[in-house]
């Protein structure tokens, strides 16, 4: 059974101060010596980063520091080419996002990468979806789910009904 994300990791965009997971769901995260390469360049060389449970961190560094392919890496984007990561002390193998999100690990990415077609409340319950029993996605669940965040993290509009 997959975990509900409690553990956002957000590259660059808005503050994060007043995110705090839900109670019961907080996870550890650790990523040591973490080394991604591109061909001969060393985009990450030997990352340590421990994300104690509760706890919200920024990652932060000039363009082009590769701060967004470490956070690939952790998401299951990008596999490392040395190091591990640890989700609550145990090692663990993304093989993609779905792997991460099961962890209860989420991203938001610094340029979202959006279904055009979609509503905003379609694309922000991607890979969350409320089904129907004829399979089809609950729009009204969707819809209320967006609504219940915008209100946690103080969204004005209601970007539940509009498009991307």
């Amino acid at each position: 059974m997959a975990r509900p994300p409690c553990f956002t990791v957000l590259v660059g965009g808005k503050e994060a101060a007043d995110w705090r997971p839900q109670k019961g769901l907080d996870v550890k995260l650790e990523l040591r010596g973490i080394t991604k390469k591109f061909g001969d360049f060393v985009a990450n060389d030997r990352i340590d980063l421990t994300v104690e449970a509760g706890t919200v961190h920024a990652l932060l560094g000039e363009n082009g520091a590769d701060k967004s392919t470490l956070m690939n890496v952790l998401f299951g984007l990008y596999g490392a080419d040395g190091g591990e990561i640890l989700v609550d002390d145990k090692v663990v193998n993304f093989a993609g996002p779905g792997d991460a999100m099961r962890a209860g690990i989420g991203m938001v990415h610094q340029h979202f990468t959006l279904i055009h077609p979609f509503t905003v409340a379609e694309n922000v319950m991607l890979g969350h979806e409320s089904l129907k029993s004829n399979g089809l996605l609950d729009l009204a669940a969707a819809r209320k789910r967006v609504r219940e965040l915008s209100d946690r993290f103080g969204s004005r509009s209601c970007i539940s009904c509009t498009r991307s």
